[in-house]
């Protein structure tokens, strides 16, 4: 049978204990599989980094020494992305305008000021917790100021998107409909207990704290149970679940920026209009005739990562998307009308999503 959409798949596993073993996972990393031809996606990849040019690419590259070698203290900042501006003047001058634009008192418009440019002044290698609280106060205030036109309509990849990760990773099988279909099932409301709604779409690469990894593993056990009992519709129906846990760690919003000062994830801070703003943008690019076809980087992808522990799966895509927050952050903050046509979003984004696909072919293959 096919499990309707508020099941947590957790009986599942009590049931059939007694019925198959569970495959262990004998490994915690995971390895690229090297393919000698090219596919779409990578060429597709090549296309973009070819608009960027030599000197674009040198952008690229600088940007991601710097995300590599920020100290802890600096990645689990909040509003850590506003720190970030230190690096573009453009971005700070948007910044003190914000500032500017409060509705406080003209002292208190100047001690942010001299507050934020103090950060600027010590980023990255001099700050420390004592920066928290500001930036706690400070960060709020400024995404309120930027993003005041556009109310949050509702945070999440689109249905298309998290079908095709489970879809296109199922290499052709015949069962492939039940793994798209139940793919989304995930933000229907209800289908979590009370309380982990969001925090179970959420793992913090840098606080190592969220519910995404475990989800992925845990319906990922079911579905290995279903193919010990050749029950392939249910296996394919439960990767669809492990897969939406897996892809969702592939948005930098869902790998960064949602832990308080304290190490507590909040809600609120997950539930922001930025990130509505950025998973619109990705729905809006994805399908064939849109000027970045973020999904072609999901159908023509051949590739997977080997995955030998879906848990870990998950902690290393947000690893590896979380590298990104910063400039994407900052881009729809400063130009929420208009960060779009950022050519830099793009090719981040299409690198989160190539690399999620590839990981979803991995668990695909570890399961089935």
């Amino acid at each position: 049978m096919i499990f309707n959409k508020s099941g947590t798949g957790i009986f599942v596993l009590a049931m059939l204990l007694g019925m198959a073993l569970i495959p262990s996972a004998i490994a915690s990393t995971e390895e690229q599989q090297t393919n000698i031809i090219k596919d779409s996606a990578q060429l597709q990849i090549e296309a973009l980094e070819a608009k960027l040019g030599e000197e674009g690419m040198k952008k690229v590259a600088d940007y991601l020494e710097l995300e590599a070698s920020l100290p802890d203290v600096v990645r689990r900042m909040p509003y850590r992305g506003l720190a970030f501006a230190a690096t573009d003047p453009e971005s700070q001058a948007i910044k003190m305008n914000y500032i500017e634009n409060f509705t406080v008192s003209e002292k208190e418009k100047k001690k942010y000021k001299a507050g934020l440019q103090d950060i600027w002044d010590r980023y990255p290698d001099k700050i420390t917790k004592d920066d928290y609280a500001f930036m706690s106060k400070l960060g709020p205030m400024i995404e309120e100021e930027a993003l005041k036109e556009h109310p949050v309509v509702g945070v999440k990849w689109a249905k298309s998107n998290h079908r095709d990760f489970a879809y296109y990773a199922c290499d052709g099988s015949a069962y492939r409909n039940y793994a798209r279909d139940a793919a989304d099932d995930p933000d229907d409301p209800g289908f979590e207990l009370p309380g982990y709604r969001y925090y179970n779409h959420y793992w913090d690469a840098d606080w190592e704290i969220g519910g995404a990894p475990g989800r992925c593993d845990g319906f990922t056990g079911t579905a290995q149970i279903w193919v010990a009992n050749g029950r392939m519709e249910d296996a394919h129906h439960d990767f669809g679940l492990a897969s939406h846990y897996l892809s969702d760690t592939g948005n930098p919003f869902h790998s960064a920026g949602a832990v308080d000062q304290f190490g507590n994830f909040l809600d609120n801070l997950f539930v922001g209009v930025n990130h509505e703003l950025y998973e619109t943008y990705i729905s809006n690019q994805w399908g064939a005739g849109t000027t970045y076809k973020f999904g072609n980087y999901v159908s023509n992808n051949t590739q997977s990562i080997t995955v030998t522990d879906p848990e870990q799966a998950a902690k290393n895509n947000a690893d590896y998307s979380s590298q990104y927050f910063d400039y994407i952050w900052t881009k729809v903050n400063d130009y929420p009308q208009t960060f779009g046509s950022d050519m830099y979003v793009a090719y981040y984004t299409a690198q989160c999503v190539r690399q999620t696909a590839k990981y979803n072919h991995g668990l695909y293959d570890y399961i089935i």
